[in-house]
Parts: structure tokens; sequence; C-alpha cells
């Protein structure tokens, strides 16, 4: 006869997964910042890379993968608000938040394109003349500083005037706050004149520009002729008007950037900097970037329905002022 089992026989347990289809619209639109049909539309777009290749009975479907991710992105919370939400460990959840952004930043270019030559961005008038009034504008530009830990290597050239770690991400939308084009590679000690000169963007410009379009910049950058300024210090009423409009026309970029950090608080330092070197930071940035872009295409709420104000991306002080004189 067969010998009774003296010892026990350990299962894994998998914890119950709860799906983004079971929660309300409201529910899914305040956790994932982005409704059912779009999560459901991700979900397709990157099933072929999200598809575990292992053949294992309990791998994590796509749709886990792709909404744990933005639960991340949204609560900027790894530790708490993502495993919660999604029943997985946290290994697990790093390995779907990388495969989740290496996934979207091959698409990116799909969401963000800045406009062929020839083409000039969306302008609408803003109160007293706003983008409107400056015809031709190819877009509005400026920086964002993404907060990290402090890296182990070359940590000097991470640290940004503020005396904080960032990324140095710079950014250009179009009036309605489309972001048309995103360089996320520079440290945050890096000046935004540097990392606009050593972008594709400036080389583009500098050749393929039509005659009478350019670019809206912050004093930060350096006058061009296909990026327009404020005057430093500007002479009469004509040029405090001028700079008064441009001022009313970054409004748009001004509330981008603030509408990023509310619908995904990983970008807000409010709430802490990001636990990752340098190359996952930008690749957090540039998928935070897409998928404002499908939010704003699906016109979804602009504001998420709860949680405090984060902070307003503060202006970092100059380090080599570039002047425009006047005329």
């Amino acid at each position: 006869p067969a010998l009774p089992l003296t010892g026990s026989v350990t299962h894994r347990v998998y914890r119950a997964r709860s799906s983004f289809l079971d929660l309300s619209e409201e529910q899914v639109l305040r956790r994932y910042r982005l409704d059912k049909a779009a999560i459901a539309g991700l979900c397709r777009e990157l099933g072929a890379d999200l598809e575990s290749l292992t053949g294992r009975s309990h791998a994590l479907p796509v749709a886990v993968k792709v909404t744990s991710a933005l639960t991340f992105l949204a609560s900027g919370s790894f530790q708490t608000a993502t495993r919660d939400s999604t029943g997985i460990s946290q290994s697990a959840m790093s390995n779907c938040l990388a495969q989740f952004l290496e996934a979207l930043q091959r698409r990116a270019a799909r969401y963000i394109a800045f406009p062929a030559p020839g083409r000039t961005a969306p302008t609408a008038p803003g109160p007293g003349g706003g983008a409107g009034a400056f015809p031709g504008v190819l877009g509005l530009l400026g920086s964002m500083h993404v907060a990290l830990r402090a890296p182990s290597e070359n940590e000097g050239a991470f640290r940004n005037a503020r005396n904080f770690h960032s990324m140095n991400m710079q950014v250009v939308c179009d009036a309605a706050g489309a972001i048309t084009n995103v360089v996320a590679k520079f440290p945050g000690s890096c000046p935004n004149a540097a990392v606009l000169e050593n972008s594709a963007l400036a080389r583009l410009l500098e050749g393929a520009r039509p005659e009478g379009a350019w670019l809206l910049g912050d004093r930060s950058y350096p006058l061009k002729t296909w990026l327009m300024t404020p005057i430093l210090f500007p002479c009469g009423a004509a040029e405090e008007r001028y700079n008064a409009l441009h001022h009313q026309a970054l409004a748009a970029l001004r509330q981008t950037r603030a509408l990023l950090k509310r619908r995904f608080r990983c970008l807000d330092a409010a709430g802490g900097c990001l636990q990752y070197a340098p190359q996952k930071v930008c690749q957090i940035f540039l998928a935070c970037c897409v998928l404002h872009n499908i939010a704003l295409r699906r016109r979804m709420p602009l504001e998420p329905p709860e949680g405090p104000e984060p902070d307003p991306e503060p202006e970092l002080p100059l380090q080599a002022p570039h002047v425009q004189i006047s005329s």
C-alpha cells in the first residue's frame, strides 16, 4: 500500500485581478486618466508587444499590463496604488511598466508629430489677442523639469538651477494644447538654449522653415529668425504690447505643462522624485506626452475629478540671459 504523505503541499496563490471593464467610466477615468474605449484601443495596439511568449497559464493579460502602467503614471505610486488596483506583485509591476514604456516609445511618432513645412499649427485667439495675435506660429516652445533620484554617475550634471536633480524636457505644443515635439534626453543642468541648439527641431527650422513661420519661446531662449522671444528691455507702448501678447500666447504652453502634472502625478515633484535611471525617466515622460495627446483627441476632461493641484512649473534662474534689444 502507498505510504501516506507526511509533508504538506504548498500551492501558489494567485490574487484576483480586477478588470477596468468592471468599473464605471468615472472610476476608470479617475484611476487611469483614460476612458474604457481608449484603454481598449491601447490594448489592441500594444498587444503584439505585451503578450507573454512563455505560454504560462498564469501569464499576465495585456489589459492588466496596460492598466498597471497607467495606474502608476496617473498616481505616481509604485508600491501601493498600482499593486492594490491590479493584484500583482511589485516585481511583476516593474516588468509591466518596462514593457509598456518600450512599446509606447516605439509608437510615439504616431501621436507626436511636428507640423510639416508649409503648415502651421492650430491657433486660437486668447483674451486680448493670445496666440491669434501671432500668425504663422508653428508651436509654443518651453521646458519642463522632471525630478529624479540622484544618479550614481555624473551626479552634478543632473542638478538644475533650483538645486534638485532633474531631466530637462523640451516640449512644443500648439494653441489647443496638443504636444507636437518632445526632446527628452538632457540632464537638468543643461540650459534650455543648449537643449534647443542640439535638437533635431532646430536643424529642421534652420533649413526647411517656410517664410513667415516661427516658434514662440520664453526669455530662456535666444532670438532667431524662426523663434520669437520677449523683449527684455521694452521701449514704448508697442513693445510693451508685444510682450503682453507674447505672454498671453504662451498661456497654452503653461496650461499644457500644468495639465501633464495634474493628469500624471508621477511627473509632479511635490509627490517625490522618480526613483529611476535617467533613460527610464525620459521614457516615462514621453509616454505621458503620448497619453496626453490621446486624451486630448478623445476630449477627456481636462482635470482629474480629485486630487490637489500640483505645483506650477517654476521659471528657473537664467544662467546666461539672452537679450533681445529694441527692434
